[in-house]
């Protein structure tokens, strides 16, 4: 009854409290579900220390052992991998994790593993996998058509398909509810409801969006106990906000939201709230006499840009991601990390064992698993004694090969060098492939994006930048 948007705090205490009589008694299972819900509340309140209590959590599920348990902390590993952004690792786990509870016959399976794919698929952001998954969301969650249909509109305005995303739209309108519903699914309806809102410059809905954000904006949104983050509601409202002209306040509302997911660590949240606030501060340009206003407009897989006398349309590329983010932002020193994590999701070099050799490992214990089940089946004590001991032996290795959230253990430096060589050379393909059609953008841009470990465009004698996502 409690399990609502707003109410975390509520929840996080009793979710302590069961803990506290969980320990006395012994019942380990009994804990282990109170530390998630622990872990849970706090996240939803955008505090770090979701952190420690869902480590708890995993050695918990870890100690116990059994089938279901081992399912579990799989699932809120990925969910882990998908907050900090390691989308590859995420994507391997969620399989993983789906195969396991297909196999011991978990009842929601396939929810958790649509679920922490909607999340994938949106930070991926690539168009045509968005629209293939909308597709899928229909025909998966039918029985909550409000939230599907809201979901499909999302994944179709952030593909660019908005004539789709309108439809999809007018289905949820039609059906209503979507107020009234304060499940944990409410946030990801409202999120997804926000985009298609925002790109379809529906005002209407955006500013009703807009008061039922109102009383949540502290909070963040969470899908199930862990099973996937879906972003502060400071986001959302402070897209609604700039889509019916209060500017002011949407620029404060995207700057807790900036604030709350890098205290999260969520990483391709706060790249989205941080370009939610470029794209704002390019929606008032200066008219002032004499001074000229670009623009750089997305439409589906391409880019259109206006400069001047020129005008050139380039397919979309990281290149011209990179470019977006740091003509959205002069004069702001940006950090490779930031553009490749946000972009590309590089990984980390130099750790103690490579992401193939961790993954076998766990690929193993999923092998170990089926093999104690027909030992179990066959009563066969001898077999059982000898899985055991391999599982252990891997558990060990896993444990000195990851460090907290079964993140790779790190040996030496991060991928910052590998990153700048790559931002650098495709933001500069990017400009040369504009020069047959724009030459003097392409001079200008040459000019005055400066690239490195740290990337910047100078705005001194530029124009200003209207960014149209």
């Amino acid at each position: 009854m409690l399990w609502t948007s707003g109410t975390a705090p509520t929840r996080l205490d009793l979710a302590r409290d069961i803990v506290a009589v969980a320990e006395p008694l012994g019942d380990e299972e009994r804990r282990a579900e109170g530390l998630l819900l622990v872990a849970n509340a706090l996240l939803e309140t955008g505090s770090p220390a979701f952190r420690p209590a869902l480590d708890a959590y995993l050695a918990a599920a870890d100690a116990i052992g059994q089938s279901r348990f081992r399912y579990l902390a799989l699932t809120r590993r990925a969910a882990l991998a998908l907050l900090d952004g390691r989308l590859s690792e995420a994507a391997h786990l969620i399989e993983e994790a789906a195969r396991l509870g297909e196999r011991i016959q978990e009842p929601d399976t396939g929810n958790v593993r649509m679920s922490q794919r909607l999340e994938l698929v949106r930070a991926q952001g690539d168009a045509n996998t968005q629209q293939a998954f909308a597709g899928e969301a229909v025909r998966w969650w039918t029985g909550t058509p409000v939230y599907a249909h809201a979901v499909v509109a999302g994944f179709m305005a952030r593909a660019g398909d908005l004539g789709a995303a309108r439809r999809e739209v007018d289905i949820v309108l039609e059906l209503g509810a979507w107020q009234a519903d304060r499940s944990y699914l409410w946030s990801v309806l409202v999120g997804n409801l926000t985009d298609a809102a925002a790109r379809l410059q529906d005002a209407e809905l955006c500013a009703r969006i807009l008061d039922e954000l109102g009383p949540v904006l502290s909070s963040c949104g969470v899908n199930g106990a862990v099973v996937a983050f879906a972003g502060s509601h400071a986001h959302f409202a402070g897209i609604a906000a700039a889509s019916v002209g209060r500017h002011e306040e949407a620029r404060t509302l995207l700057q807790q939201a900036v604030t709350v997911h890098a205290r999260l660590g969520a990483s391709v949240w706060e790249a989205a709230s941080r370009d939610a606030l470029g794209a704002l501060a390019a929606t008032a340009p200066s008219t002032a006499a004499g001074h000229q206003v670009a623009v750089l407009r997305r439409q589906q897989r391409a880019w259109t840009v206006s400069y001047g006398a020129e005008t050139a349309t380039v397919p979309d590329s990281k290149g011209w991601r990179d470019l977006s983010v740091l003509l959205s932002r002069p004069d702001t020193d940006v950090h490779v990390l930031e553009l490749a994590q946000a972009r590309v999701q590089d990984a980390p070099a130099g750790t103690v064992a490579d992401q193939t050799a961790i993954d076998a490992y766990r690929h193993r214990l999923v092998e170990l698993e089926q093999d104690r089940v027909a030992a179990e089946r066959d009563n066969d004590p001898e077999r059982l004694h000898l899985i055991d001991t391999e599982r252990e032996a891997l558990l060990t290795q896993l444990k000195h090969a990851t460090g907290l959230s079964g993140r790779p253990r790190q040996l030496g430096a991060t991928a910052t060098e590998r990153a700048r060589k790559a931002v650098s050379a495709r933001i500069r393909d990017a400009i040369r492939h504009l020069e047959p059609s724009a030459p003097q953008l392409a001079a200008h841009l040459d000019r005055a994006i400066i690239t490195g470990t740290w990337c910047r465009y100078r705005s001194q004698g530029a124009p200003t930048w209207q960014i149209r996502w």
